[in-house]
């Protein structure tokens, strides 16, 4: 197994981890979108403590907006909106990222060449980015009750929404 498929399965072990969020069906897309930053901000400063990605104020991942998440979704593909807040909301995120963090540092990827170890965060954005497809993905019912309606025209009525 070489390093880019090992750094794969352990980065899938850390997500694998993550509480499961009612809401999205699947670990926060606060923690998604903040881990995608990161992975991006690691490709020209690659630091591995929480530290430096945190916002002034230690409560949030430095960066985290839904503009900067916009731009790194549009790189690989992905243009449906993910969240507006791109992971600023999330207060389980920098205990999240730093599990992410602890999780490259165990790979020692700041012992091959910046071009092998780039190549290698971007596997793993596009394994988040696979997520967030998985996100959009999901079909949702939207159901408007009509008194009015039998239940045979109810049922007719029933649309998907979301993705």
């Amino acid at each position: 197994m070489d390093l880019k498929e090992k750094a794969l399965e352990a980065f899938k072990e850390w997500f694998s981890k993550l509480r499961i969020h009612k809401a999205s069906g699947g670990p926060a897309k606060g923690t998604i979108s903040a881990g995608l930053v990161v992975l991006e901000r690691l490709k020209t400063d690659f630091n591995l403590e929480l530290q430096a990605h945190r916002a002034p104020g230690g409560s949030q991942i430095k960066g985290a907006g839904g503009q900067p998440l916009k731009k790194i979704l549009a790189r690989f593909g992905e243009t449906r909106p993910f969240t507006a807040e791109g992971g600023r909301t999330n207060r389980g995120g920098p205990g999240e990222i730093s599990a992410m963090l602890d999780t490259l540092k165990s790979l020692r990827l700041d012992k091959i060449d910046e071009s092998a170890r780039n190549d290698t965060l971007d596997e793993l954005q596009r394994f988040l980015i696979d997520r967030v497809v998985d996100y959009h993905s999901r079909q949702r019912i939207k159901f408007i009750f009509d008194p009015t309606k039998t239940t045979w025209q109810t049922i007719q009525g029933l649309s998907c929404s979301g993705a």
